[in-house]
């Protein structure tokens, strides 16, 4: 193919949806971004208008086409990439939304998965999960039993509830089908992750009808064209795993971490480990983040609620802090520096999965600065509480690659270093979701060129961290 192609990229965020278009070096040519209101109804309840987000994916995508559908530039196909354990029920004979969005951030359903305890261990080996509300079981079971809408429209047999991907895709293609991408479908506490479809024991013990579900297809596949153009949707996948394939291909040997308004730290892994004792205790998540008619790629993954969040919940604490200044003004360890947060906020999430702990900060000494290390630290001392259940099940680790708005901080990339004992790379690479799955639905990647790595950060010796480390861990025991 001598004549140059592009590839486009719908990212939904927490906060906002972008449509992105790269070209086959994956060059970034053009981007249409608007806001997504999140709304905080309560510490458990967390919704998003799905009306809202509809018109912003679609308004991106058509400002982006309209851009250039005088050009010659070739669009040959596009990518989804979604925030992932966001439910919504929708009517499937004409795409009309019956239910806000239930971010992944909502747990209101938290009580309904009491009585799934003694199953909690089985579920964890069919579907790589803890049995947790962040994910859309028991979200599902919330509509059914409390939105009006949605129980008359399932007895009508005219309901499905749905990640967010399932209801974009429906909405900007010709003939829409109802599908979704394993990635996305493994976050429900429904899929069978070996199998990559609907596990039928599940569904049962969920009360969930399967007509209530999408098809669920491998992420590199073709889901249909774009109304009004000839762009094929090539690939849907949830962001973080999307953004694993940034720069093409994973390194078996890295630790991934993106650094947002939560931070991941995910690593490639073989399906014989995935069966093995040390995964079933260890804490962590397990997910597939590639897959096609034939190969899958699987992932262990550790999940902080609090990193941006984390910030955000300071600065509505303590509004006359400048957080801004303190981000941009390096950070140094200091050995009077005492001070610890409890980062609880969103509620601490694998490898203790903790809802008990409130935020605070133990030996407050009132100042902004430590105040905003303490939290700062306090991101990477989560971190490292995943890492370290990583190396006891994948020892063959060699560094740390991290992306994300977060990452530009430097003070969280040489504490990570410090406290891991690993080479962390600051990726120089932007728009890592986004790139991602362009990458992902691209029909050719021998033109991809992926961008210079970026600052590295070699471990050094600071005894005050980890004394810090070892006051944070020592709290939560």
């Amino acid at each position: 193919m001598t004549e140059q192609f592009h590839v486009l990229a719908l990212d939904l965020g927490s906060f906002s949806g972008r449509c992105l278009l790269f070209d086959q070096q994956g060059r970034l040519i053009d981007s249409a971004q608007q806001p997504i209101t999140l709304n905080r109804i309560s510490p458990r309840w967390v919704e998003q208008d799905a009306a809202q987000i509809v018109q912003v994916m679609q308004a991106t995508l058509d400002q982006v086409l309209g851009r250039h559908q005088a050009s010659s530039v070739l669009i040959l196909a596009a990518g989804i990439a979604t925030q992932r354990s966001s439910i919504v029920a929708w009517r499937p004979s004409n795409g009309e939304i019956l239910s806000p969005v239930l971010s992944w951030q909502d747990t209101r359903a938290y009580q309904n998965l009491e009585r799934f305890q003694q199953q909690a261990s089985w579920i964890q080996q069919l579907t790589g999960l803890r049995l947790t509300a962040h994910y859309g079981a028991s979200k599902m079971q919330w509509l059914l039993e409390h939105n009006p809408q949605v129980a008359a429209a399932a007895a009508a047999q005219d309901c499905v509830i749905t990640p967010l991907a399932s209801l974009i895709l429906f909405h900007i293609c010709q003939a829409p089908n109802i599908l979704i991408d394993s990635a996305n479908a493994a976050r429900t506490l429904l899929c069978n992750l070996l199998q990559q479809d609907w596990e039928p024991q599940l569904t049962e013990l969920f009360n969930i009808d399967h007509k209530l579900l999408p098809r669920v297809m491998p992420i590199q596949h073709d889901y249909g064209t774009i109304k009004q153009s000839q762009i094929r949707v090539m690939s849907i996948n949830g962001d973080q795993t999307a953004a694993l394939y940034a720069n093409g291909p994973t390194r078996r040997s890295s630790l991934y971490i993106n650094l947002g308004t939560g931070a991941f730290v995910l690593t490639p892994i073989s399906e014989d480990l995935l069966q093995t004792e040390a995964f079933r205790q260890s804490g962590l998540l397990a997910g597939i983040s590639r897959s096609d008619a034939e190969t899958r790629e699987y992932y262990i993954e550790g999940t902080v609620n609090g990193a941006g969040a984390a910030l955000d919940w300071l600065q509505n604490t303590d509004p006359a802090i400048d957080i801004e200044r303190y981000l941009q003004t390096p950070i140094q360890s200091k050995p009077e520096h005492g001070v610890v947060f409890i980062n609880a906020v969103g509620s601490i999430g694998s490898p203790l999965w903790r809802s008990d702990l409130l935020p605070e900060f133990i030996d407050d000494n009132g100042r902004a600065a430590d105040r905003v290390s303490a939290v700062l630290e306090s991101i990477v001392f989560l971190l490292m509480l995943n890492i370290e259940a990583m190396v006891k099940i994948k020892t063959a680790l060699e560094r740390i690659e991290i992306s994300g708005g977060l990452s530009n901080n430097d003070y969280i990339c040489q504490c990570l270093a410090n406290l891991s004992g690993l080479q962390v790379v600051k990726q120089q690479t932007t728009e890592a979701t986004a790139r991602g799955i362009a990458w992902l639905a691209m029909p050719d990647h021998s033109h991809w060129i992926n961008p210079p790595e970026g600052e590295f950060f070699q471990p050094q010796s600071d005894t005050h961290l980890l004394g810090r480390y070892r006051k944070f861990t020592r709290h939560l025991s």
